[in-house]
C-alpha cells in the first residue's frame, strides 16, 4: 500500500477563499435578517440567550457564530458569554453612529443571502437531511 506524501503547503487559504461567498451571506443574514449585533449591542449572551434570541438550532447557530468569530466580529468574553468586538459594535448594530447596515443591506433580498437564511432558519443544508457540519474554522488568536 503506498501511503501519499505529506503536502508541503496548507491548503487552509484556499479553503477560506472559497467559503468567502459564503461569509458575505452570512454577515447579511446576522445582520440584516437576525439582528444578531443589534441583540449583542445591548450586552454580553450566553450561548442559551443567543440562541434563543436569533431563534436557531444547533447547527446553524455554531455555523453562524463560528464564521463570526473566524471573521473577528465575534467573541467571547471571561465567562463565555459571546460579545460583538470592539469593530462589530461601532458599526453593525443599527443604532450605532458609524453603522454601515445600509450598505450591508443592499445585499439583504439577494436569491443567495435570503437561501442562506431559509437554511440556518429551517437548520437543513442543501439536498441534506442531516443537522450535522461546520463549514467555517475559527483559529483562536488567527
Amino acid at each position: 500500500m503506498n501511503e501519499l506524501p505529506i503536502p508541503s503547503t496548507d491548503p487552509t487559504s484556499i479553503f477560506e477563499h472559497f467559503r468567502g461567498a459564503h461569509g458575505t451571506e452570512l454577515l447579511v443574514a446576522a445582520t440584516c435578517h437576525l439582528g444578531l449585533f443589534d441583540k449583542l449591542s445591548e450586552g454580553p449572551l450566553a450561548r442559551g440567550e443567543l440562541k434563543e434570541a436569533l431563534e436557531l438550532k444547533k447547527r446553524p447557530f455554531i455555523v453562524l457564530t463560528t464564521a463570526l468569530q473566524a471573521m473577528g466580529l465575534l467573541q467571547k468574553d471571561r465567562s463565555e458569554r459571546f460579545i460583538a468586538t470592539p469593530l462589530a459594535l461601532e458599526h453593525l448594530p443599527s443604532n450605532s453612529d458609524f453603522a454601515v447596515n445600509n450598505y450591508i443591506g443592499l445585499a439583504a433580498d439577494s436569491p443567495n443571502v435570503l437561501a442562506m437564511v431559509e437554511r440556518l432558519r429551517t437548520n437543513k443544508p442543501i439536498g441534506s437531511e442531516t443537522d450535522e457540519g461546520v463549514s467555517f474554522i475559527f483559529k483562536e488568536g488567527g
